[in-house]
């Protein structure tokens, strides 16, 4: 039977390009850039022919096992306070619970991130590891993040005062020198550890997301006062690094292998990627504005932009009295399996075949129809229109115009109206106009969508979907604010009002978040 997902990328992990962080560390610049074309080759090669991209992944029993999960958890938590403004407004999912789906969908990496008006001339994370004419710009982000750690994955700073403990050894430290006559005399023969010297700064000073690094202190010795040290080759391996004049110990436990955990590096450093819409947070939002009417016969959700399949895996995944019909539409043909049957198909029946939903005593599944047309084009398929007047919800997170390039279908909206009032008019407010005619009355619409640099310039994405929506005569019943990625350290805060720069923000127990709004809309009776 064929399978249309990637499971756990065992065959990287356990590939030779997988190497120990210290033979990563002691390689030679020209070792280093023969690892990194060595990697990037398997990688391609796992891509191109297994749609393995380069990421973890899970097995076919505990993405079973996940989606299993998604049907008890407990969303009616996700919905918090707002510090800022005192209102209960904040969708705080932190859960993974549902990133299996990813599996179905190999070229969500390959999505090129457009920053000019130049659409061509985007890139993905693919790109990154296919294209020569980026091996010089990936060979510095890996030497960044492998050969010094920058994530700090698998070494760590020395503290002041602290108490290291190997084996039965143990140790206070104080300074750079002590340390390392500790290490060399004593330390060095249990060959479990390592240390090498990281340039800096001289300032102690942390910006980053590990709140155990900041406000600390650390041991630092001077590059000629480090010179005069009689410590193995192995330790100076980065003390050329750009006429660094001051350096800080880290240490390391050896036999840590690279990957899995540095494959964080390609997603999070080299550029933006594509992300899909985290199912549970789709769960609640279906749930939260059908209750009205749940015990409807049936309960028609229309996502006019499927994306990646995070909203429909949320309507699979409901377990209540509801039933549940998702239609979703979308151009992109990257998703194609078979003859009339698409990605979507293809997980939505592994969802409801192989989960207890279908296999525990009191079986029930939710349907769910899927077109291969742009939203702005759906209103003239004939059988589609039978759902004119009868839709109980539309919830979808549109294209932000080209920011992302999700394949390279003429149909997909940003080919087809190349620029952004073009766009507008053809593509969003015809994809509006459609959902509205088609929406019950005394029913909602949710969009999800913010305002984006494009070219730079700020694409007013959040406001023109205001305005064509109201125009269209739906009541504007404000936003909800879903959650993102804590803001980490000073560089992401004005000094002066000691708020955050992002443009959305909110906070959260004491931590600063960025949030995408969830704009609500409500269809009068």
């Amino acid at each position: 039977m064929t399978k249309y997902f990637y499971e756990k990328n065992t065959e990287f992990l356990e590939s030779t390009v997988n190497k120990k962080f210290e033979e990563i560390l002691w390689m030679s610049k020209e070792d280093f850039r023969q690892w990194v074309i060595d990697m990037r080759k398997e990688v391609v090669r796992l891509w191109d022919e297994k749609g393995q991209p380069p990421r973890v992944g899970y097995n076919e029993q505990e993405i079973i096992d996940q989606f299993n999960e998604m049907t008890s958890f407990p969303i009616h938590k996700f919905l918090v306070k707002d510090e800022l403004t005192g209102e209960e407004d904040v969708i705080r999912n932190t859960s993974i619970i549902g990133n299996a789906v990813n599996q179905w969908f190999p070229t969500m990496m390959k999505t090129r991130i457009n920053y000019t008006k130049d659409v061509e001339k985007g890139k993905s994370i693919y790109d990154y590891f296919a294209k020569d004419e980026l091996l010089e710009t990936f060979v510095t982000y890996a030497s960044r993040h492998f050969k010094r750690d920058s994530f700090y994955h698998y070494s760590t700073p020395v503290k002041i005062d602290e108490v290291i403990e190997l084996g039965s050894l143990q140790y206070k430290t104080d300074t750079v020198e002590n340390f390392v006559n500790w290490f060399e005399t004593k330390a060095r023969s249990y060959d479990t550890h390592d240390y090498w010297f990281e340039p800096n700064s001289g300032e102690n000073d942390y910006t980053g997301y590990n709140e155990d690094l900041k406000n600390q202190k650390y041991i630092l010795i001077s590059k000629d006062d480090l010179l005069k040290l009689n410590v193995p080759n192995g330790c100076k391996t980065n003390i050329e690094h750009k006429d660094a004049q001051m350096f800080r110990v880290r240490l390391y436990k050896k036999g840590q292998k690279v990957f899995p955990v540095g494959l964080k590096a390609f997603r999070v450093s080299f550029c933006q990627y594509a992300v899909n819409f985290p199912p549970l947070t789709a769960k609640y939002l279906y749930e939260r504005y059908t209750e009205h009417f749940k015990t409807q016969e049936q309960i028609n959700i229309y996502d006019p932009s499927s994306g990646w399949g995070g909203r429909l895996l949320g309507a699979l995944s409901i377990d209540d009295e509801r039933n549940i019909h998702y239609i979703g539409t979308d151009p992109n043909k990257d998703h194609n399996t078979t003859e009339g049957r698409t990605k979507y198909h293809e997980f939505a029946d592994f969802f409801n075949t192989k989960t207890y939903r279908a296999t525990g005593l009191f079986p029930k599944t939710h349907t769910f129809e899927i077109y291969q047309l742009g939203s702005e084009e759906i209103h003239k398929n004939e059988n589609f229109k039978k759902y004119k007047g009868k839709l109980d919800l539309i919830f979808t997170s549109p294209p932000y115009f080209a920011k992302e390039a999700y394949s390279e279908d003429e149909e997909q909206s940003y080919k087809k109206f190349s620029q952004y009032d073009s766009w507008r008019e053809g593509f969003l407010r015809k994809t509006l106009e459609t959902c509205v005619e088609y929406l019950k009355n005394d029913r909602y619409l949710l969009w999800n969508i913010a305002d984006a640099v494009f070219g730079g310039d700020m694409l007013p994405l959040e406001q023109d979907s205001i305005d064509i929506l109201t125009s269209l005569g739906m009541e504007y019943k404000g936003k909800l604010k879903m959650s993102l990625a804590q803001m980490p350290g000073g560089n992401r805060v004005d000094a002066e009002t000691g708020l955050p720069k992002a443009k959305n923000f909110c906070k959260v127990n004491g931590m600063w978040l960025k949030y995408e709004p969830i704009f609500i809309f409500y269809k009068p009776k």
